[in-house]
């Protein structure tokens, strides 16, 4: 009930969580661009929830297109992030360090795919640094691992609703998409809710104050 209760108050007052995603997105970015060594630009992103079984149906838009590469949370806040890569950015990837051009998912081999895992790395790294930032909590991840079933591994441990924020990011005048599926514990996302409700200035509910 308190975790419906926080997704409740989340979907009422949306900007909360679509300020962290613009700031955590936004330094992600940067690092992309420092990773690739050119101009990287992106849109605002997008921030919504998904219930676990919307999150099934959801899932199946990037099957056999995109990998999913997921990190666990641990210290203040724990749970779990997966980004989504779709193959245009893996394969821009790739082509930047590799010189190496792929057009399919089963061509990504162990080498590439250390690439694909280490921007992940660095991308999760900066969207956790930037709730850290906002929200006072010390947040570290894992490393990261290769989904070798995206559907299966995300619905293993999701909770009842979680949070999703899509990015583009617009590369040589393309523009390439990037998902992450925020999943904290039921603990962690009230107490991450009400660090934002106190920095934004919103009345914090007593059924999230915990």
């Amino acid at each position: 009930m308190i975790e419906n209760n926080i997704m409740a108050f989340l979907e009422k007052n949306p900007d909360l969580f679509k300020e962290m995603g613009n700031i955590g997105m936004g330094h992600s970015c940067t690092a992309v661009s420092q990773m690739l060594g050119i101009k990287v630009n992106r849109s605002i992103p997008a921030v919504w929830t998904l219930t676990k079984e919307e999150t099934a149906g959801y899932l199946e838009l990037f099957e056999g297109g995109s990998i999913g590469v997921k990190l666990s949370l641990c210290e203040d806040v724990g749970g779990s992030i997966v980004h989504i890569v779709s193959l245009p950015f893996a394969s821009k990837l790739i082509k930047t360090f590799f010189h190496k051009e792929v057009s399919s998912i089963g061509e990504i081999d162990e080498l590439c795919m250390s690439v694909v895992q280490e921007m992940t790395n660095i991308t999760t790294g900066a969207f956790v640094n930037s709730i850290s930032s906002m929200t006072g909590l010390f947040i570290d991840i894992s490393t990261p691992h290769f989904c070798d079933d995206l559907k299966a591994e995300v619905l293993a441990d999701a909770p009842e609703k979680m949070l999703v924020v899509e990015n583009r990011f617009l590369i040589d005048m393309g523009s390439i998409s990037s998902e992450l599926l925020f999943m904290p514990h039921r603990e962690s996302l009230g107490l991450i809710a009400e660090r934002l409700c106190r920095r934004y200035g919103f009345e914090i509910p007593n059924d999230i104050s915990l």
